[in-house]
């Protein structure tokens, strides 16, 4: 016999899915990709490079080394940082990790001019030189990284759609 929290939960799951409730994140994604590109980098063998490389296959483009396929062409990630002012307990700090792409296409039109995806955050800087401030700077920079991972595909497809819808416009008329 079932018990009564499992009936509960399965009731409120059957009632959730029926009314179209979606986890965020799991719809289907805005804009399209390419289906077969090739990328341009400084270093293709950069961690953030091959991360980028996998979440374009993981979404259905096929990325070439070779071939007249669209080149996107990807400049590694620079970070910087400045100071905002003092707070209590240290300086406010704002750490930056900006990255830019463009797309060409087969016939070397221009489909996405140079764009710029940025990622910040702000922290407070104690001031003390100690391993443990290290790492943890080191962890949010790994925050950064993740955060323009997030941006940068969805901001490839997003812009590659327009592209298209641009293209097309201008070819009928």
């Amino acid at each position: 016999m079932i018990n009564r929290r499992a009936l509960l939960t399965l009731t409120a799951a059957g009632l959730l899915s029926g009314c179209g409730f979606r986890l965020r994140g799991t719809g289907t994604p805005q804009g399209k990709l390419p289906d077969a590109l090739r990328i341009q980098t400084s270093d293709p063998y950069s961690p953030i490079v091959q991360n980028i490389t996998r979440q374009l296959k993981d979404q259905g483009t096929d990325v070439v080394t070779s071939g007249s396929t669209p080149i996107l062409k990807v400049t590694l990630p620079t970070l910087s940082s400045r100071v905002l002012g003092p707070v209590s307990g240290g300086d406010q700090t704002e750490l930056a990790l900006e990255m830019s792409y463009n797309l060409t296409g087969n016939d070397l039109i221009l489909l996405i001019p140079e764009t710029t995806v940025r990622a910040t955050l702000i922290y407070v800087d104690g001031g003390a030189d100690t391993s443990a401030e290290d790492q943890r700077v080191e962890q949010l920079k790994r925050s950064l990284e993740s955060d323009l991972l997030r941006q940068i595909v969805p901001s490839i497809r997003v812009r590659y759609e327009q592209a298209l819808k641009q293209t097309q416009s201008s070819q009928a008329n």
